[in-house]
């Protein structure tokens, strides 16, 4: 018979403060107990701990003991029980998780209910909080009792846990022991076997590593639930993905502003995190904070070379991979994805461009600094030489955007962002034209005759439009943003066509002070 199906608990092999927190025989001495495998990164395992650690002293009262059982080093499972208001023994099952393989394992959080002849009684997987509450009235029956407090039902009342250490090929974990120094495991590799980076390696988030992100802020305070998933967005655990991701401390006022506007309901990131488009997530960083951090807006802005650039994107998207549960092949359901989910963080170059800075245009002071979030595709490199006069050039801008999301998919209700280069700004500067004197011109462009439009997938707007009627390629010209970055040497601009069909709007937020 399977443990978890009635069988007999086995011996618990754990670390423990008091060795009476280690004894399965002290557990169900008051007549029942409850075992609750947990790990520290998993934020449905936090949930556990937040909601069911208030009702442990009532539990223990009467006769029913419980224990948080973490698949973490004993500092790490008391340090994060004291954090989440656990208020039972905390212990830790160490490497290689041999009571996680013996209790059969799966995922965390495990609720594991135990008589008093050391028979499990049921279990509850993940955060089921009917479940629970189910469990906790078996629970009472075993004791005598009416009843037993259970979590109050508020949302959310089920939500999936991660995968138990113990699920990891025991192999693996011995390979990685034999390959590390005597020190300990291999960081990097035990960061990859913990599941915890985007498929690069990461910097292990150290407890000091963390305290520097946060810089005195408060740990506990958070942002809210992070799609699809719904983990919490501390801000520590904001701070640890933005260690993983190789932020510099001084980052991370930007990386939080990134991770507000993300979860402004506005933006709709559980839709672009679990669609099969390959929507990723632009953060456009504009005013003083741009230079403080290094941010680039020049040659290469859009690629390789500035930590500051990659790193911050990339601690966003791990904030929804991690955080969220917005990982490829799991809740992440992009067909094909692309290098914008991995990180896509671009300063706009204020001081080059002929316009008002993008924050300026949405409302804010040109002396703030400002975070403005875009669900996009990934970008369209456009190349434009011979153009001379500003209506060449925004002819060829507009038609080369013509493509983009599909070819005969007319008009895009959201946004596309054109990055325009130097010198194609420079052109547009001599000329006189305002941003939206551009915007106008190139809405203009972009028409055809709806029935050079029913190819394949179409809108509603062409199936219903008179086979001679002119669509426009957006619904309005205030679907075409613009930002000036780039090189100051070569006539290369770029659209960033949209993530379209859920409503996603364009976000900003202010970065903070310090």
């Amino acid at each position: 018979m399977s443990v978890l199906d009635g069988g007999r608990a086995p011996e618990l092999s754990v670390r423990a403060v008091s060795a009476d927190d280690a004894s399965l025989a002290r557990l169900v001495a008051g007549g029942a107990g409850l075992l609750l495998f947990v790990s520290e990164e998993c934020p449905t395992s936090a949930l556990a701990l937040r909601r069911l650690g208030p009702l442990v002293e009532a539990w223990a009262g009467a006769g029913l003991r419980a224990v948080a059982v973490f698949e973490d080093s004993l500092e790490v499972a008391t340090r994060t029980a004291r954090r989440l208001g656990w208020m039972g023994p905390a212990v830790a099952v160490e490497q290689p998780f041999e009571t996680s393989r013996r209790y059969e394992l799966q995922s965390v959080p495990t609720a594991v209910l135990v008589d008093r002849d050391v028979t499990v009684r049921g279990t509850v997987v993940g955060w089921d909080q009917p479940a629970l509450e189910a469990l906790l009235g078996r629970a009472a029956e075993l004791l005598g009792v009416p009843e037993l407090p259970a979590p109050a039902a508020s949302e959310p009342l089920r939500k999936p846990g991660c995968a138990s250490k113990a699920a990891v090929d025991p192999s693996l974990w011995e390979a990685l022991a034999s390959a590390a120094p005597a020190s300990g495991i291999d960081e990097m590799e035990e960061m990859f076997a913990r599941g915890w980076t985007d498929g690069l390696p990461v910097v292990p988030p150290t407890e000091e590593r963390v305290e520097a992100m946060l810089a005195g802020r408060d740990p506990s305070r958070s942002f809210g639930p992070v799609p699809p998933a719904l983990g919490e967005a501390t801000l520590a655990r904001v701070a640890a993905c933005a260690v993983l991701a190789g932020c510099h401390p001084s980052y991370f006022p930007v990386v939080l502003a990134a991770v507000e506007a993300a979860l402004d309901p506005a933006f709709n990131l559980h839709g672009q995190a679990v669609t099969t488009q390959p929507a990723g997530q632009l953060v456009i960083v504009n005013g003083p904070v741009r230079d403080r951090i290094g941010l680039n807006a020049k040659m290469g802005a859009l690629g390789p070379g500035s930590r500051a650039n990659l790193t911050i994107g990339r601690a966003l998207r791990l904030v929804v991979s991690l955080t969220g549960g917005g990982m490829p092949g799991r809740l992440d359901r992009s067909t094909l994805g692309q290098m914008g989910k991995v990180g896509f963080c671009l300063a706009e170059d204020e001081e080059v461009s002929p316009w008002e800075p993008l924050h300026v245009e949405r409302g804010f002071a040109p002396e703030a600094s400002v975070v403005t979030l875009v669900g996009c595709d990934a970008p369209l490199s456009i190349s434009e030489h011979r153009s001379r006069t500003p209506e060449d050039l925004a002819h060829v801008l507009a038609w080369a955007a013509s493509t983009t999301w599909s070819t005969n998919w007319w008009p895009l209700e959201e946004p596309s962002v054109f990055v325009i280069c130097p010198e194609h700004a420079a052109m547009f500067r001599q000329a006189g034209w305002s941003k939206q004197r551009l915007r106008t011109a190139m809405f203009d462009a972009v028409r055809k005759p709806a029935r050079e439009l029913h190819r394949g997938e179409t809108t509603q707007v062409v199936h219903h439009a008179d086979p001679d009627e002119l669509i426009t390629k957006w619904a309005s010209p205030e679907g075409i943003v613009f930002v000036v970055a780039g090189g100051e040497a070569g006539r290369y601009s770029a659209v960033l066509g949209p993530c379209t069909g859920m409503g996603s709007k364009i976000v900003s937020r202010e970065v903070a002070a310090g």
